[in-house]
């Protein structure tokens, strides 16, 4: 009885085990199952667009997308607006907007439409976030919001706008192009996070004052041959229009840095990317610091990191609509460079740590830092040489002499030889 007994309890525990095996695999495989139906449900062509949750939102943002692709696709010329005043623009077209509409979006939905759809297309650079709105009457008597949409100065001319479009195309065909298209997709990020970064110089003055010339905020000023510098609005415009490319999920995010967190317009810009284990953040501006020599410099500080390695980095959750949070950890660049260096496509961090003192302190500081250090360690040589003479001195002062008496001998060598 007792044996039967034993054998039962430990089929029971076998049994238990098993099931207990079985259900940890099945969530495991529920879990990644999960994650794949996430991500194929993404698109992050559309990623703002799909984050408004009303439709008044969606018929505006669709209503600028049609007039923005027409605009963007021609030579048109845009409008020079209130001539020979302080408020003049160059408006690029307009939108009417129905008053249904409007009831429900009003001028800051207007604003957040606009914003969203700048995000969601980073290389339309002639298009500025800012706007103007009038109501206009119809015929029958019914109201709508005209929306003007305002084109930067140094795009108005409809000719040269196509040309600088037809570059960036051109070159965000031709690095993603450059990829191999089996590569998995953390491969493909990490080498387009080195090639812009290689090929341009990061703004920060513009960056800080937030006064620069437009194509520094945009795609243009790092696929200009003519510019190849930008702030880091530039760069995560750029990324994100080579990662749609190549059909990596990323998207362009704004907000505040912690020590620009007061500023009253948004004075940073990142990316986020989504990979198998869910979404990263990505900083390339970060990642290319601007160096004292002007050296140009490469490091992984901000390459798929997370929000909370990130805290530095405050997104504008009430400029951009959605903006996730970024928890993914199995492609971070600790864990994928050995991979990278046996593909042979890893690249070394090469900001030392003399351009770094260099960077923090500036020229001026390092050289009176120097200077100092020269005069101490000449003071301290001085002194070391005056203590070693003073002992020598001394040394010689107190050593006893002993007088010999040579008369003796001397009177011995005088006397004549014997003959």
């Amino acid at each position: 009885m007792r044996k039967k007994l034993l054998l039962f309890i430990i089929a029971a525990i076998f049994t238990f085990s098993s099931m207990t095996v079985l259900a940890a695999e099945d969530t495991a495989d529920k879990d990644a199952k999960d994650k794949k139906s996430a991500a194929a449900t993404i698109d992050t062509s559309l990623y703002y667009y799909n984050n408004f949750d009303n439709d008044a939102y969606r018929d505006a943002y669709n209503q600028l997308k049609e007039a923005a692709d027409a605009f963007h696709n021609s030579n048109q010329n845009a409008e020079y607006e209130n001539a020979n005043t302080e408020n003049s623009y160059y408006k690029a077209f307009s939108i009417n907007v129905t008053s249904k509409t409007w009831e429900v979006i009003g001028p800051t939905g207007m604003q957040a439409v606009i914003n969203a759809f700048l995000a969601d297309n980073p290389t339309y650079f002639w298009m500025s976030p800012s706007f103007n709105y009038s109501t206009k009457s119809l015929d029958g008597g019914a109201v709508c919001y005209n929306v003007e949409i305002v084109c930067y100065n140094d795009y108005a001319n409809g000719s040269s706008r196509q040309v600088i479009k037809n570059n960036i195309d051109i070159s965000v065909s031709n690095l993603a192009g450059n990829l191999e298209k089996d590569l998995p997709d953390y491969q493909k990020e990490y080498l387009i996070h080195n090639a812009i970064i290689e090929d341009t110089y990061f703004q920060v003055s513009n960056e800080n004052s937030h006064s620069g010339l437009s194509w520094s905020y945009t795609v243009d000023g790092i696929f200009n041959a003519k510019h190849k510098t930008a702030t880091s609005f530039g760069y995560a415009k750029a990324f994100k229009a080579v990662m749609d490319a190549t059909g990596v999920k990323c998207i362009y995010v704004e907000g505040n840095t912690k020590e620009n967190d007061d500023s009253t317009y948004n004075s940073h810009a990142w990316n986020m990317v989504y990979l198998d284990d869910g979404w990263y953040i990505v900083d390339l501006a970060y990642d290319h610091p601007e160096t004292t020599s002007g050296k140009n410099v490469l490091i992984y500080d901000y390459f798929n990191i997370t929000s909370d390695e990130a805290s530095d980095l405050n997104p504008a959750s009430d400029w951009l609509p959605g903006i996730p949070t970024c928890t993914g950890t199995a492609h971070s660049i600790d864990s994928i460079q050995s991979t990278l260096e046996a593909e042979n496509i890893w690249q070394e961090d090469n900001y030392n740590f003399f351009d770094k003192i260099l960077d923090k302190y500036g020229v001026s500081v390092v050289l009176i830092s120097l200077g100092v250090i020269i005069i101490l360690i000449v003071t301290l040589v001085k002194r070391i040489h005056k203590r070693r003479k003073a002992r020598r001195v001394e040394k010689i002062k107190n050593t006893k002499t002993v007088t010999i008496d040579h008369s003796e001998l001397d009177e011995e060598l005088r006397r004549p030889p014997l003959s």
